[in-house]
């Protein structure tokens, strides 16, 4: 085998998994499943919760300077509404319509 195609063979390996991952973290994100699928692989939930833990973050960071006192209370308010504003705006609530 030329080492051109060994190359090529391992970029075209290397792109199909990267695609894959693409694919697993869209579907945890939407939250869908395939029908018959038992569970969604570790690195997808992984991939989609890190802006969990971003927000996580800087609520803690938020808290811990509230608690120091380096930030007043109607800061802390206004960070925690702002990140509240910016999570719905990320992840709208979605009411089913009742039939009347």
């Amino acid at each position: 085998m030329s080492p051109v195609v060994a190359i090529m063979l391992v970029a075209t390996i290397i792109a199909t998994v990267y695609v894959a991952l693409i694919a697993m973290h869209v579907l945890a994100i939407r939250g869908g499943e395939r029908p018959g699928e038992r569970y969604r692989p570790r690195i997808a939930r992984w991939l989609a919760a890190g802006d969990e833990r971003r927000r996580g973050r800087a609520e803690t960071a938020a808290t811990r300077r509230l608690l120091a006192s380096s930030l007043d209370r109607a800061s802390y308010r206004a960070a925690m509404a702002a990140m509240a504003a910016q999570d719905a705006v990320e992840h709208p609530v979605e009411i089913p319509k009742t039939k009347m």
